[in-house]
């Protein structure tokens, strides 16, 4: 039998030449690598890629006879590398010249486009093992992420795995809304190589020596195949590193964080499905009982959930049955009858074929890199199943770890990062929906937004802000902000017919008539380049005991997690200390507004009574049930306006309003 062959159609033949295929097409600015490019159709696609333009850089292992070969082609060089060669000098990097510019491969690496800053491959001096670290962007600060230890067939499948792996974590980092970029460190051991003690020690000290070289722009934690431990070999060599154990004044073990940031994705996903973020009675099956998938089982059972759990460690079943839990194969369980699937184990669970099998309502886990290929997202989004992006629900432990180990910030800032995750995911949720998109286009979006924005001249997000008094001109867009906030953080405390229906016109009532009449107040904004940012509105001495109060906060997505909350509030602790009669503060949050809460913690608040929630406008019936509030108090504003300028929070200096 045989099969009829079509013609693809793209124009060119068999007589066609590389100057054909760019024809047209300028590559100035580009830097691309040719490997084997300096013989045969290499040394043409050198001389066509030259011709429109690029910068080409033909790495050889002879390299005089590569230099002879491409002299008098202008716009080409040659270096004394070789991506085939894992023996070569252990300070060489493979793809040099990726450490000042970002670089597109023309061949190896099959096929990958490389857009990130930096890819350094080594052999180690002391263990002769490749050793590879990829820094995909610091656009919004110095890169981290794991260092990854696991065998592979080939050592670039090592190097393809950190490419992805980095690309994840600025995806991963952005989301979050941290001044980090992604990293990715990977060790690529032989099939079947095990390493004992002191060679265990030698590989971390060599890759201890990259993370040296690269100073400062990537720190690295621990990931498959590594341990808290590991980075305390590491942190001998050098400071960039995180996780280190807990004795060493490092976060330790980052699994619980996980779980624990895990668990909170699952609760604004339930809470889209079912009205509620509590799990329990809700069926989850949890593919994969390492730390973070045996923790997070753990949490789930205590919420009551009814657990199907896996492992490919038979031993695991112990976890399984402690818990109560139903045990299935690994083949099974992905055909669960049950209302969400949990892959946290290793990645590419998610095939075609898998997802055509699912029977639950949503996959949420913390296992990296879940999608076989990039189009099950949307086969996943046309059988109506929520998918939330992996980077995004496994994000806890490296949020934690680096928020303190890194970005200094205290354990209650932290873990209201960490908790963070479940705004975080009901806002993609609520921005897919409305576009018409995956949750992974909603993300990648906002992700593309926030490196934008921090890719300006200081490298910071908060660099394109400008703060000032607002005026009656700003009433139309802060009550379209202020309505956003109150629909993604107050659903079950103010009625959905009320969030859903006039909930924009009242505010565009209050702030017209706040505006216009601003004696007693200040009200201040934040621009970026997008528009409105964020305000916040203070009224000054509302209350004897209490002090002036802090009538509204609001930051849009984009710029949540940046700094401008605490920017904001600071400049409102300044305002009351230049013009109230006395210095106390205070606000009212939602008692189920948690990571709020942590949030004005962090900031020096102190929660100091709760009250029932009054209904907006008056009116009754805008309350579903009876939620409550709590006060939080700052009895000297004057030291929350220093510690915003003490933090580097982006105000401009004018007279206050």
């Amino acid at each position: 039998m045989t099969t009829p062959q079509h013609r693809i159609g793209s124009g060119f033949g068999a007589r066609s030449t590389a100057d054909d295929v760019l024809s047209g097409i300028d590559l100035s600015g580009s830097t691309v690598i040719v490997t084997g490019g300096y013989s045969g159709l290499g040394l043409e696609t050198t001389r066509a890629l030259a011709g429109a333009g690029a910068r080409v850089v033909v790495p050889a292992r002879r390299r005089a006879a590569a230099q002879a070969a491409v002299e008098g082609i202008d716009g080409v060089e040659t270096d004394d590398l070789d991506l085939s060669d894992v023996g070569q000098s252990p300070d060489q990097r493979v793809i040099r010249p990726a450490l000042r510019h970002p670089v597109q491969t023309q061949k190896g690496t099959d096929g990958l486009m490389l857009d990130h800053e930096q890819v350094a491959v080594h052999t180690g001096r002391r263990s002769r093992l490749p050793v590879i670290v990829a820094v995909h962007s610091t656009a919004l600060g110095p890169a981290a992420g794991g260092l990854r230890l696991w065998h592979y067939p080939d050592w670039r499948d090592g190097l393809t795995d950190a490419l992805r792996l980095s690309a994840a974590m600025t995806s991963k980092f952005a989301v979050a809304g941290l001044p980090s970029g992604g990293g990715k460190a990977v060790v690529a051991l032989p099939q079947g190589r095990e390493l004992g003690a002191d060679r265990r020690r030698d590989l971390l000290r060599d890759v201890a020596d990259v993370i040296a070289s690269l100073s400062g722009a990537y720190a690295t934690g621990p990931d498959v195949g590594t341990s808290p431990d590991d980075m305390a070999v590491i942190g001998e060599t050098t400071p960039h590193v995180f996780c280190k154990p807990v004795h060493l004044g490092g976060s330790g073990d980052s699994s619980l964080h996980t779980a624990q940031g895990t668990l909170a994705a699952l609760r604004a996903v339930s809470r889209r499905l079912y009205g509620t973020s509590r799990l329990g009675g809700c069926s989850i099956a949890v593919v994969g009982l390492g730390r973070v998938g045996g923790g997070l089982a753990r949490l789930l059972a205590a919420e009551g959930a009814v657990l199907t759990v896996t492992d490919t460690d038979p031993d695991k079943q112990k976890i399984g049955d402690e818990l109560g839990a139903v045990w299935r194969s690994p083949g099974e369980i992905l055909a669960a009858d049950v209302d969400i699937v949990v892959p946290a184990a290793l990645g590419s669970v998610l095939t075609r074929q898998t997802a055509a099998d699912l029977r639950c309502r949503a996959v949420v886990g913390p296992a990296n890199n879940q999608l076989a290929t990039p189009d099950v997202a949307d086969l996943l989004h046309q059988r109506d199943i929520i998918w939330v992006p992996d980077y995004v629900a496994g994000a806890g432990g490296v949020i934690n770890a680096v928020s303190t180990e890194l970005h200094r910030v205290g354990a209650d800032e932290a873990r209201a990062r960490v908790r963070a995750i479940e705004d975080t995911v009901d806002d993609l949720l609520d921005t897919a929906q409305r576009h018409g998109q995956t949750p992974a286009q909603a993300a990648s979006e906002l992700a593309r937004r926030r490196l934008s924005a921090g890719a300006g001249p200081t490298g910071s997000p908060a660099a394109s802000l400008r703060l000032r008094a607002a005026g009656p001109g700003d009433a139309e867009n802060m009550a379209l902000l202020h309505a956003d906030s109150w629909r993604r953080h107050y659903r079950g405390a103010y009625s959905d017919a009320f969030l859903d229906g006039d909930v924009v016109a009242d505010r565009r009532s209050v702030w017209s008539s706040r505006l216009s009449a601003p004696s007693g107040s200040a009200t201040v904004v934040a621009e970026d380049d997008t528009g409105l940012a964020g305000f916040v509105h203070v009224v000054f001495d509302e209350d004897g005991r209490w002090g002036s109060l802090v009538d509204n906060l609001h930051v849009t997505q984009h710029r949540r997690r940046t700094g401008l909350g605490t920017a904001l509030l600071s400049r409102a602790a300044a305002a009351v200390t230049e013009r109230a009669r006395g210095n106390a503060m205070y606000l009212w949050v939602l008692e189920q507004n948690t990571a709020a809460q942590e949030f004005y913690r962090a900031l020096g608040g102190a929660c100091a009574e709760k009250a029932p929630v009054s209904p907006p406008g008056g009116v009754a019936h805008r309350l579903a049930g009876s939620p409550a509030k709590l006060r939080f108090t700052w009895p000297d504003a004057s030291l929350l306006a220093r510690t915003g300028r003490r933090h580097g929070v982006p105000t401009i200096r004018r007279s206050t309003p």
